[in-house]
């Protein structure tokens, strides 16, 4: 067995600003007793092999500084490349560094680097639910937080074009712009939407197939989620007027955005998608990866986190 953990750092994340905060990273570790072994990634889905590999050597103990895509790249490395778990009692604990935070928002990890450190040395841990996504190319990808189709998906394309232009962090200001600039061109489409076996049709401009709560950069998009409730949360944001939907944008941030006529929230363990015309981008965890259709899976206590016991509360929403 492999002592101490594996740090799997992103140098490129938040502008480079992972790189230079590198130092602070392993000085906050260190001040905690947590030994670990350095892997720097160089290149899409380095991550999720550097994992797999960590994980078969022995180590128990995954760390991650980046960015959501950063996360979402770990944890697929949970899994082999058929979608079985590698090690059902490895841990993952987040530190952070990326621009977006949503899933540390939602799993209630501290925003500052000492305490998130001091965190993972307390061994508080959360078993918390994964998502799955099988597109009809025959790929899967696995993920904690939020994968969505429709407007989310041309948002994430346009983010990342516009990263190819220009250096510099994809923080809420850039995605806020990108979804304003999305919303005024995109053009809804017509989506069968299956919750656990219930059909829903709709025009939509987006389905949001919810474990945390917080995507785009902090925006509030299903405020009932919970990462250990053994369902998603679906929020179907359904076709309206565009100065309605740019009016909502704060009720969105504020998580109120639930209470408006034009979005529905459903609860289910298995989604499908898929919709007329052209296929929908999909988002998963800021990275845009696939279309529709696709089926959605929730696997109930997947993955053990170093977090904070969830507390008490939740809101009312429809069960198919």
């Amino acid at each position: 067995m492999t002592t101490g953990a594996f740090l799997v750092m992103n140098p490129a994340s938040a502008g480079g600003r992972t790189r230079r905060n590198g130092p602070a990273i392993a000085s906050a570790l260190r001040s905690v007793g947590i030994g670990f072994d350095l892997h720097r990634t160089t290149r899409p889905g380095d991550a999720t092999a550097a994992v797999r590999s960590a994980l078969a050597q022995g180590y128990r103990t995954i760390l991650v500084a980046g960015g959501d895509g950063t996360l979402n790249e770990v944890v697929n490395g949970f899994f082999d490349a058929g979608g079985s778990p590698i090690e059902p009692d490895a841990v993952l604990g987040v530190l952070p560094s990326g621009t977006g935070g949503d899933f540390r928002r939602a799993a209630g990890i501290p925003a500052r680097l000492d305490a998130a450190a001091a965190l993972i040395a307390s061994g508080s841990r959360r078993r918390i639910d994964a998502g799955r996504v099988d597109f009809a190319s025959g790929d899967h990808r696995f993920f904690v937080n939020i994968a969505d189709c429709g407007m989310g998906g041309e948002v994430v394309a346009r983010v990342n074009r516009s990263a190819h232009k220009a250096s510099g962090p994809r923080g809420t200001a850039v995605f806020l712009a990108a979804s304003i600039v999305t919303l005024w061109n995109y053009a809804p489409r017509r989506a069968r939407i299956d919750v656990d076996g219930v059909r829903i049709e709709r025009d939509v401009r987006s389905v949001v197939v919810a474990n945390g709560q917080y995507f785009g950069g902090g925006m509030h998009v299903a405020p009932g989620a919970e990462l250990d409730g053994g369902r998603f949360d679906v929020v179907v944001i359904a076709e309206t007027g565009r100065t309605r939907v740019l009016t909502g944008i704060p009720s969105l941030y504020r998580g109120r955005h639930v209470a408006r006529r034009e979005v529905e929230v459903y609860r289910g363990r298995v989604v499908r998608v898929a919709c007329d015309g052209a296929p929908m981008l999909f988002d998963v965890e800021g990275e845009q990866v696939g279309t529709t259709p696709a089926t959605l899976t929730c696997l109930p206590a997947a993955i053990n986190i170093c977090a904070p016991q969830r507390g008490e509360g939740r809101s009312p929403m429809i069960s198919c």
